[in-house]
């Protein structure tokens, strides 16, 4: 190769290399990140989670004081609650309006149900509903929340496998949109996991599910987090 091709070749690649961030640049970079991820709604709701979970670990083990700390995690909570009101708007205007087929208009129906009976939980632990509807509406979202779990996990199972015929067809892992839409596929059948483990425990509550759930619920958190955060990321210049 003659030097000219090399220079020219050098400098091709040093142009589609990313430009490398000082330090100061990369701390600015990760409070912008951060500040929008604290914008959306499911940010606020992750690090709420993140926090209130990891105390409920610390609180299963007695490693902190426990009636310092569980009036705090008992309040996040509540504060997750409060920041989730309304959700059911969404799969009502889509029922009303996009006119789904039976099968999407079963699941849309399950997530109302899902959505509204834990709003009505909600109210009741602010003291707005009575003891009977508040606990009929704990276990309507219970079972509604599994169901629609159950649904996600198979979703997100086919999808994978379809990525996965697409990998092969293109022989390997070259295509990198492709490769971060397996891994996002992914860490959305782990996170699923661990909320089928959480909810399986508040249906046949064993013993066991208070250290369970601690675990799971913190895990949940962090993926879902950890999601959220790579797109966040990714909308960032």
């Amino acid at each position: 190769m003659s030097p000219i091709n090399a220079t020219s070749l050098k400098e091709k690649t040093e142009s589609l290399s990313p430009p490398r961030l000082s330090n100061t640049d990369r701390i600015n970079r990760f409070i912008r990140i951060f500040q929008k991820f604290l914008k959306e709604l499911d940010g606020r709701d992750k690090s709420i989670k993140f926090v209130q979970y990891l105390f409920k670990i610390l609180l299963h083990y007695k490693l902190v004081h426990a009636k310092t700390w569980s009036p705090m995690v008992s309040n996040f909570s509540m504060t997750r609650k409060i920041l989730r009101l309304g959700l059911f708007i969404a799969p009502v205007r889509e029922l009303t309006f996009s006119r789904p087929d039976l099968m999407t208009s079963c699941f849309l129906i399950n997530e109302v149900g899902n959505t509204l009976a834990d709003d009505i939980f909600c109210f009741y632990k602010m003291g707005l509903v009575g003891n009977q509807l508040g606990k009929k509406a704990e276990v309507i979202a219970i079972y509604c929340w599994f169901a629609g779990i159950l649904r996600d996990f198979s979703e997100n199972l086919m999808t994978l496998q379809h990525l996965r015929r697409q990998q092969e067809q293109k022989g390997g892992d070259e295509d990198h949109t492709l490769h971060e839409k397996v891994f996002t596929t992914q860490l959305s059948i782990v996170k699923l996991t661990m909320d089928g483990v959480f909810c399986g425990c508040d249906i046949w509550q064993p013993s066991f599910s208070s250290g369970v759930q601690a675990w799971s619920g913190f895990f949940s958190g962090c993926l879902s987090g950890y999601k959220l955060w790579r797109k966040v990321a990714a909308s960032t210049l």
